[in-house]
């Protein structure tokens, strides 16, 4: 998992005879019921036929130089002239996305800095959606064989989790959306998130991660449906630590799906 939770840990005093102890789901299907409840509120379209799908990407490398260089980026010199007209493609399924040139890049022998420059800006890019992705398969909610509890807090619940691998505690307000959380999985994650309601759902509109070796980075998110699936449309990234802002739009989408089979579980003779 490649998403970060930020979470403000705020000390909080309280007389001893007035504080409550925690609250539990009280049984296993108790906590199963609520986190199938909560589930149900995302829109996982991994989880609901996508198989995958591929988009062009609307990049102006023009506007991205300006941006994060100031005027000193002249949009006519041999950097800038080099890089727009390189054209991108994503593909993009529950395990992440790639991108592909088209149709190839272009000769940067006489100017490593823009190879630099390129090979950045795309990364971010496969970033932008990277950490979407998680989100969309429903990966960032305990999946089994993790297990999991939940906690009856004041603004709504912690939901704790410890599976192979991976150990965390989401927050979630009265309403069960997720708000902020810590994972730590072969490093320690942290995220706050922000979710609007979409055609079949919840969809992440915005959210911050925190890695020790990343640093902070945000991230924005606009929607398109496309044969019934909510993608994004608009990406917007910034990272503090190398101070850079990315935004790019996602066209001509092509989408791969599937029919999904719901099967219950056997009854017992």
């Amino acid at each position: 998992m490649h998403r970060y939770f930020f979470i403000a840990i705020l000390g909080v005093s309280c007389v001893t005879s007035l504080c409550q102890a925690p609250k539990f789901a009280k049984s296993p299907s108790d906590a199963e019921g609520l986190l199938a409840k909560t589930k149900a509120l995302y829109d996982t379209p991994f989880r609901s036929g996508l198989i995958n799908f591929s988009c062009a990407i609307d990049f102006d490398f023009a506007q991205y130089l300006k941006s994060n260089f100031g005027e000193a980026a002249r949009t006519d010199s041999p950097v800038a002239q080099i890089l727009k007209p390189i054209r991108y493609r994503i593909f993009v399924d529950h395990s992440g996305a790639s991108i592909s040139v088209q149709p190839k890049l272009p000769d940067f022998s006489q100017l490593p800095l823009a190879a630099r420059l390129e090979e950045s800006s795309r990364s971010l890019m496969q970033i932008g959606v990277n950490n979407w992705v998680p989100y969309a398969y429903g990966e960032v909610l305990p999946i089994s064989p993790t297990n999991y509890q939940f906690e009856k807090t004041a603004t709504g619940y912690n939901l704790s989790m410890d599976g192979q691998g991976i150990t965390g505690k989401l927050i979630l307000d009265h309403d069960l959306h997720l708000v902020s959380g810590i994972i730590d999985t072969s490093q320690h994650i942290e995220i706050t998130t922000k979710f609007v309601n979409g055609p079949k759902g919840l969809v992440l509109a915005a959210s911050s991660t925190d890695t020790d070796h990343a640093g902070v980075a945000s991230f924005t998110y606009t929607y398109q449906v496309i044969d019934g699936f909510s993608l994004p449309k608009e990406v917007g990234l910034t990272s503090e630590q190398n101070k850079m802002t990315l935004n790019y739009a996602l066209t001509d989408c092509k989408v791969q799906h599937g029919v999904v089979v719901h099967v219950a579980p056997l009854s017992k003779p």
